[in-house]
């Protein structure tokens, strides 16, 4: 097979990981993996197929947050990708309407589809690690409000582990400038500022300091499906990738 007929078999495997069929998904992933290993595909050789597109839940928030935002980001830069919210309006069961916010990820074929998959991991995971704090670390605090705070700190701190290498990855212009052209042609972006829920808070205090702390512990253990091991991109995380 040329590159080309192996990146689509790639997409198509990407395309199974996403099977609700837990084993299904695992294998396709294998394969994808097997392929890009055995046919030296890289994210250079991708750009042959041109610009894609692909979705991702994440919490489905108009405004998402901080912690969020920047782990879509992250992402994004790791597989020289843009990611944006997108802000859709979808036909329910019974006919009516819904408003869906989901992120998009925006560059070079398999890159987009890696990303969303990166993305799911990642976040399940973190929704998992935040849970386990607040009923663990958070069991005594009685405000709601105050518990959501601190929990935010620890998802943030969790986020700042997981994708601390990020910052030093050097990114590729061309790839992005091209993207940056095709987003300015194909979608209308506007501008949010993550939710931050602690913007009004101290967090110089021994408390939530304890907090994010306790977040880039548990963002140490943060890794992707052992079926995606050995994938340069995901090495790039420096989290037990």
């Amino acid at each position: 097979m040329n590159k080309k007929d192996v990146i689509e078999k790639i997409k198509k495997c990407l395309a199974l990981s996403k099977s609700a069929n837990q084993h299904e998904a695992a294998a396709a992933l294998r394969q994808a993996q097997a392929l890009m290993e055995k046919y030296n595909i890289d994210a250079d050789d991708a750009e042959m197929l041109g610009i894609q597109e692909a979705f991702i839940a994440g919490s489905g928030s108009k405004i998402p947050t901080v912690f969020e935002a920047v782990l879509a980001n992250s992402i994004a830069k790791i597989m020289d990708c843009k990611a944006l919210l997108n802000h859709d309006v979808q036909i329910t069961a019974n006919m009516g309407f819904k408003k869906v916010h989901r992120w998009l990820f925006i560059g070079f074929d398999p890159a987009p589809e890696i990303a969303t998959y990166a993305f799911d991991v990642l976040y399940r995971q973190l929704k998992k690690a935040r849970l386990n704090f607040i009923s663990t670390q958070l069991a005594r605090v009685k405000v709601k409000a105050n518990k959501i705070k601190r929990a935010d700190l620890f998802c943030e701190g969790w986020v700042l582990e997981a994708t601390k290498h990020v910052s030093n990855l050097k990114p590729n212009e061309n790839k992005l400038n091209q993207i940056d052209e095709y987003v300015k042609n194909k979608r209308k972006v506007k501008t949010v500022e993550p939710k931050d829920r602690n913007s009004k808070t101290n967090t110089n205090a021994d408390r939530y300091q304890n907090d994010l702390h306790a977040g880039r512990q548990a963002g140490k253990d943060a890794q992707l499906n052992q079926a995606m091991n050995g994938g340069q991109q995901f090495e790039k995380l420096g989290a037990g990738s």
